[in-house]
């Protein structure tokens, strides 16, 4: 452990955060990672602080990092509401052949949380993270009891199998004079969002060059299905519903194989579709499609 040194973050450091946090996920079944621009807006914020922005250097060369937030609302929905100071830990991102530095990253971001008075951290951990539970159980930390293990799911569909066999007879493609106002209130409250940040949200996913589908479906003149989806940032050949949710199951089997049918089109090599929240209660109807489960998460905490 000698070897490693940590070193709050500097200007500069952007771009080699990126291509360390781009190659620990790439093998990930949905690779995620800040991009230049999101990290460039961390740092601008009025409220950065460059001691929870840790990077492990060897040999002069980053190769982990680990990034904290006080009052960081990510994992902090309205039922998990604290009356003491809390923060989010973004679980370490260490470089294949360096895992022994993620213990001195965890180390050092929980000392810098406690001398500023932090009494609670929350991280998000999931099985396609491998070991990654079993990891920060032994640091002490316990399952979020609103949100254990299991409460956000990720399916998966191999398009190579080729387009599933049943009708699809009430999906349309998303119209923004028709479908914009229901739309948008219905993701504000997914997401918990203002009805001006869901519309935002939803333009911008309109306007994209790589939209895979934005469909809606309606019963009766009101909306009563809506998702879009979208390559993955990291791999295009990966495909995800960004955003899924209808009144029953059998309008979202329509808008799920609608979007495997344009991902297919797409030579895309798989579909992913994220359970969480309200949507878990679709889980036997994507496993009827032939989904398969490939990835569970869970929200871990721990007193300082």
């Amino acid at each position: 452990m000698s070897n490693y040194t940590i070193k709050d973050f500097e200007s500069g450091m952007e771009e080699e955060l990126v291509k360390v946090g781009t190659e620990v996920a790439s093998k990930w079944v949905w690779p995620y990672q800040h991009s230049l621009e999101g990290f460039k807006n961390i740092i601008s914020r009025p409220d950065f602080d460059p001691e929870l922005l840790l990077s492990c250097i060897k040999d002069g060369k980053i190769v982990g990092y680990v990034l904290a937030g006080i009052g960081e609302k990510s994992l902090n929905r309205p039922d998990l509401k604290e009356d003491c100071l809390y923060a989010r830990i973004f679980y370490p991102r260490v470089l294949p052949g360096h895992e022994n530095a993620t213990d001195l990253l965890m180390e050092k971001i929980i000392e810098a949380l406690q001398k500023k008075d932090v009494e609670l951290v929350r991280t998000r951990v999931s099985s396609m993270r491998e070991g990654s539970i079993q990891y920060i159980e032994r640091w002490g930390f316990t399952q979020n009891k609103t949100y254990p293990v299991g409460y956000k799911l990720y399916y998966n569909y191999e398009l190579s199998k080729g387009k599933i066999e049943r009708t699809i007879k009430d999906v349309m493609e998303f119209d923004k004079e028709r479908d914009l106002e229901e739309c948008i209130t219905w993701v504000a409250g997914f997401f918990i969002v203002s009805r001006e940040q869901a519309e935002k949200y939803i333009l911008d996913i309109n306007s994209r060059e790589d939209l895979v589908s934005h469909l809606v479906i309606r019963e009766e003149g009101k909306l009563a299905g809506y998702c879009y989806a979208c390559p993955n940032s990291i791999n295009e050949k990966i495909i995800a519903s960004f955003y899924i949710e209808a009144i029953n199951d059998n309008y979202f089997d329509q808008l799920i194989l609608q979007t495997i049918n344009a991902s297919i089109e797409r030579y895309a090599d798989f579909f992913l579709i994220d359970l969480v929240y309200g949507v878990r209660k679709y889980e036997e109807t994507v496993k009827s499609l032939g989904l398969t489960k490939v990835a569970t998460w869970g929200v871990f905490e721990k007193s300082l």
